[in-house]
């Protein structure tokens, strides 16, 4: 937790600026406020604070840059900013402090209401925001009627601070993201807020996401089993009668590659069902069918033989050879070889080493890799909520949950025996699934008079039995929300009460600012820089 606080008080110190000097003798403490301001590219998340921009006086400005890929610190060598106000303009250029922090320094010229340009890489965002005339003496309209004991504020008052956008009273919700990409609004904290500084959200699982309205009007929950599909199987089979003998170490679950040896077939001791009888016998048939068939067609050509014997002469040499080709190529050394037709792995192990099988006698199955098929079985009562099906979710053994657009969805239109109706979802292979484990399926329908906000499933936080979320107001500051949780798709759940759509909640690591509010809990002054 110290070392939670460390880092707020870090990332808002925003730069030792001249002219705001705290001796340490000091009694009363000043009071600056700090103004936030947000805005959201394509690809970035930019954060920026300032202590006012006044007319003759060096104002020191920080930008944080956060990739939205991941949510870690962009990584750009300098960034730029631009001010604009009075008619005036400003440049200031600035190399990264430290991943995806920058510190400006510049003096305004000329008061009014100007707008303040960021361009970090290809990325531009620009910020509203006013000069105003410095004042000699200027205390930001703070009365400090207090000894700084203790941190207690007695006294305090925030009268001269006019906060656009910003009300103090009831239970108003700034809106932490830009209405328009690029365009940044000033988002203050609010008291109450749990602190949480840049620099600390990069180091961990952070994420936020705009909770946006949902039409799923309701969600089947259902086990499933997996299996591979049809085509990805093959069986090998004996060809001809024999004694097994496995090609080395036939495990289940190894590797296999095309055309790979798996088992040897040879006579043993059964004289009767000798391979390499048998071989010779097809190659005898195939030699005396191959000279009968030459003979017959030279005399088939001096019209010696009719037509119905010379074709049934090719008729046996086809057949004889077909046999001896087929047997010739799985045939060497005094025994047959059986190969896999398939490259993947061996799924079942049918005979063991040594056993005696007959022509057709199954002796492995393979399995590729390939699509699965999730096989369920729901009540008959589903039936018409089935029939409209608009989303398909997965959620694995591991906690993940799958996104399934694009699979096929076939659900059985007669009940079985126990009154379950069968449901059969065909996509391609889950990442870590492997076939005969079990996943849970989410079967959502739609309804287009439903409007209900949807946040990530990972964005709730339970305390004692009650949902909350973490709402952001700005990128270092977030409301812990009560709501009250609705349907879930397995990625997405809907809140009937707590959040309005377009606010910005914390998708990844709600937990660790759920650990952390007891110390980082703002107070009163929040948003002033000591």
């Amino acid at each position: 937790m110290k070392k939670i606080l460390f880092i707020l008080v870090s990332a808002v110190a925003l730069c030792g600026c001249a002219g705001h000097s705290h001796e340490s003798t000091n009694v009363h403490e000043e009071h600056v406020h700090a103004h936030s301001y947000t805005a959201y590219t394509h690809n970035i998340e930019l954060f920026l604070q300032h202590e006012g921009l006044e007319v003759g006086k060096k104002a020191c400005i920080t930008l944080y840059a956060t990739d939205l890929a991941n949510f870690k610190p962009v990584q750009a060598g300098s960034a730029t900013i631009l001010l604009r106000a009075g008619g005036k303009s400003l440049t200031a250029t600035a190399d990264a402090h430290h991943a995806g922090m920058f510190h400006f320094e510049l003096t305004p010229e000329t008061a009014g209401n100007g707008m303040l340009y960021v361009t970090i890489g290809e990325e531009n965002a620009h910020f509203d925001v006013a000069v105003t005339e410095c004042c000699a003496g200027h205390d930001h309209g703070h009365d400090h009627g207090h000894v700084h004991e203790g941190h207690s504020h007695d006294g305090h008052s925030h009268a001269g601070h006019n906060h656009a956008g910003h009300d103090h009273s009831g239970h108003s919700h700034a809106h932490s993201h830009a209405p328009h990409p690029g365009h940044g609004a000033e988002t203050p904290a609010k008291s109450g807020d749990v602190s949480f500084a840049k620099e600390q959200s990069w180091m961990i699982d952070f994420a936020t996401e705009v909770a946006a309205e949902s039409n799923f009007a309701g969600t089947v929950k259902v086990a499933a089993k997996v299996e591979a599909l049809p085509a990805d199987f093959t069986t090998v089979v004996a060809t001809t009668s024999g004694k097994v003998q496995f090609a080395g170490n036939v495990l289940a679950g190894m590797p296999v590659s095309v055309e790979q040896p798996l088992f040897y077939l040879e006579g043993g001791d059964v004289t009767d069902n000798d391979a390499a009888v048998k071989y010779a016998e097809a190659e005898s048939s195939y030699e005396l069918a191959k000279a009968d068939f030459e003979r017959k067609k030279l005399l088939f050509i001096d019209k010696i033989v009719p037509e119905r014997e010379y074709q049934a002469a090719e008729a046996a040499y086809r057949q004889a050879e077909a046999r001896f080709e087929s047997m010739k190529r799985n045939f060497g050394e005094g025994k047959v070889t059986l190969k896999s037709s398939l490259e993947g792995c061996v799924a079942t192990l049918l005979v063991a080493n040594g056993d005696y099988v007959e022509p057709g006698t199954p002796l492995a199955i393979v399995q590729r890799a390939g699509g699965v098929n999730l096989v369920a079985e729901l009540p008959v009562r589903y039936a018409a909520q089935l029939q409209n099906i608009t989303t398909v979710n997965v959620e694995t053994a591991q906690g993940d949950v799958h996104d399934m657009n694009g699979a096929t969805t076939v659900v059985g239109n007669v009940a079985n025996s126990c009154n379950m109706l069968p449901v059969t979802v065909s996509c391609n292979a889950l990442p870590g699934v492997v076939t005969g484990s079990i996943v849970t399926l989410y079967l959502s329908s739609a309804d287009e008079a439903v409007h209900h906000v949807a946040v990530p499933r990972t964005a709730l936080v339970e305390e004692m039995g009650n949902m909350f979320v973490f709402v952001q107001n700005n990128p270092v500051s977030f409301e812990k929300r009560s709501v009250k949780v609705g349907a879930t798709d397995g990625r997405y759940v809907q809140l009937l009460e707590g959040v309005a759509p377009g606010e910005r909640v914390v998708s990844k690591g709600g937990v660790i600012l759920k650990l952390s509010q007891g110390a980082a809990a703002l107070d009163p002054h929040a948003g002033h820089v000591h």
